[in-house]
């Protein structure tokens, strides 16, 4: 026996349908473009549902935004560790260029202390004392550029302009050089002071003034300069700084017993110049 089937939609349920179909429909005819009459209803039921639209806004936001976060975290640590290696990259930039000014500043001095009459050659330093006890320098500068043992080494003072006394050559390799430092133990520059009178200059070691012997002259004070003496058979040229006398003490009848003076020259120099003059045989 056959029974007819029963619809599964019941009035209630046709109705409620086609009361959301005629929503939607209204809600799209108020949104299209060129319902101009429509703006007050369309502007009222905006007002409306305002309400409702704010409450989901503030309910599902924070989802929202924890999805894009928790699903989006791999992009911003990416972008992170980008921004950290730009700025890393640009620190190492800034360093480049402070450290090119640096060579520029130190160049440009050492090209404006000269030795009159004397050839020079510029040489850097690339390498300092092995430890404390060694007062030795290597140069970039050797036997292909005319430099020979014994020769006189200047660079610029620790404070003013010219040039002032940094050691001897010791040693002479094809393309480098060793420089044994004016402070060396036992290291002797001929020298002079200001009124003429003639002595010695001997180097006492690392971080101690230099001890001027052979000098009688009773009036020689604190602050008196010191210059190359320049006699005949020394390997120093005449007239080059060495240093400022800096403690005199003296014997019951007035002669100097014994005098100090700090060497003039920048001992820590980056760029030097080589005398180049035969050195006495």
């Amino acid at each position: 026996m056959a029974y007819s089937r029963r619809s599964s939609r019941t009035p209630r349920s046709r109705f409620t349908l086609a009361l959301l179909l005629l929503t939607a429909i209204t809600l799209l005819a108020f949104d299209l473009p060129g319902t101009g009459p429509l703006d007050p209803v369309r502007n009222a039921f905006g007002a409306v549902f305002r309400p409702f639209r704010a409450a989901g806004n503030a309910v599902f936001e924070p989802i929202s935004n924890g999805w894009k976060g928790a699903f989006g975290y791999g992009d911003l640590e990416d972008e992170n560790e980008k921004l950290k290696a730009e700025l890393e990259e640009r620190k190492s930039e800034e360093a480049d260029i402070a450290r090119l000014r640096q060579k520029v500043a130190e160049l440009s001095e050492i090209n404006g202390v000269t030795i009159e009459a004397q050839k020079t050659k510029v040489a850097e330093v690339i390498s300092g004392p092995l430890n404390s006890f060694e007062q030795t320098v290597e140069i970039d500068a050797g036997s292909n550029d005319g430099v020979k043992a014994r020769m006189a080494v200047i660079t610029g003072r620790t404070n003013g302009k010219g040039g002032a006394v940094l050691g001897r050559i010791v040693d002479v390799k094809a393309n480098t050089s060793t420089v044994e430092l004016i402070t060396e133990l036992d290291v002797s520059i001929g020298i002079r002071t200001q009124k003429g009178d003639i002595g010695t200059a001997t180097g006492q070691g690392q971080g101690k003034p230099l001890q001027i012997d052979g000098i009688e002259e009773k009036t020689l004070s604190e602050g008196d300069f010191l210059w190359t003496s320049g006699i005949d058979r020394t390997q120093f040229p005449a007239d080059l700084y060495v240093g400022k006398v800096t403690r005199v003490t003296r014997s019951g009848d007035g002669i100097p017993r014994s005098i100090e003076a700090d060497p003039a020259a920048d001992l820590t120099s980056r760029y030097v110049r080589v005398v180049l003059k035969d050195p006495p045989s």
